[in-house]
Parts: C-alpha cells; sequence; structure tokens
C-alpha cells in the first residue's frame, strides 16, 4: 500500500477532525483550531494518504523564538489500525523539512509524559527532553516539552 504524504488542505478538515477525535477524544482539539491549522500561513499542516484515504496528520506552527523562526509541533496523529506501519516517523520527517525550507532551524513539541509510544518515537528521531511541564495537560497529567535542532 502505497502511502503518500501531501500539505493538507481546508477540503480535508473533516476527515482531519476525525481523525484528531479517534486519537484524542475529549483532548483533541476543537474543529475550529484545526481549520486554522490548515488555512493559516505561519501553519503547516501535512496529510498521509493511501489509495485516497487518510491514515494520519501533523499540525503545527512557525513561531518566533528570540528573534528566530522556530517550529512547533502542535499534534500528531495516525488511526490506530495504521499504527506502528512508520507513518508517524514519515510525517515528521516531512514536517521538519517543510520547516527546514522556511529557514527554521528549531522545533519544539509538547507530549504526555505516560505516552510512551509518542516519547519513543521522538526520542528516535532526536528529539531531546527540555522541560517537564507539571499538571500541562491537567491535574496530575504532566507533560514534557521536547527539542530538536533541525541543522548542524
Amino acid at each position: 500500500m502505497p502511502i503518500s504524504i501531501r500539505e493538507a488542505t481546508i477540503s480535508d478538515l473533516e476527515e482531519v477532525y476525525k481523525i484528531e477525535l479517534e486519537c484524542f477524544a475529549d483532548d483533541s482539539f476543537p474543529k475550529r483550531l484545526l481549520e486554522t491549522f490548515l488555512t493559516s500561513p505561519e501553519c503547516v499542516t501535512l496529510i498521509a494518504v493511501s489509495d485516497g484515504e487518510p491514515l494520519g496528520f501533523i499540525a503545527g506552527s512557525v513561531e518566533k523564538l528570540n528573534e528566530e523562526p522556530a517550529g512547533h509541533i502542535s499534534t500528531l496523529n495516525v488511526k490506530r489500525g495504521q499504527r506502528r506501519k512508520g507513518i508517524g516517523r514519515r510525517l515528521l520527517d516531512a514536517f521538519e523539512v517543510a520547516l527546514t525550507e522556511r529557514g527554521v532551524r528549531t522545533c519544539f513539541l509538547e507530549v504526555r509524559a505516560n505516552n510512551i509510544a509518542a516519547r519513543n518515537l521522538y526520542l528516535k528521531q532526536g528529539y531531546r527532553p527540555l522541560q517537564k511541564l507539571r499538571n500541562y495537560y491537567g491535574i496530575g497529567a504532566d507533560g514534557l516539552r521536547l527539542k530538536k535542532n533541525l541543522v548542524a
């Protein structure tokens, strides 16, 4: 099954929202925020597709940090039945390429401290822990801020 990754557009909103709900349920981003990711020039949203079926997506933005552009991954989602097939890694790689094409040299993200699968993916891809975020996802739900330098 060949998988392609392309820039997501507003026409992908319903599918992106469905995947977000499946992956994060009560913690999912509202549809309106996902619409912003799909339409704002400061945002990068990529979708993985096979035979016309969306398999997952990644969304984030380019922000200013100390007068330098920095990437920030807001969400990375892969449908349950499509996990452990390298789709998340491919989305992450493509996102980083899109950032470097915009002159970004550093990327940040936050992840639940207890989300071992996601943490392992990010660590394998070169992200390093920067800071523990107590109660970031609610009381008793800590997060971790990770960072990766995109260019050596």
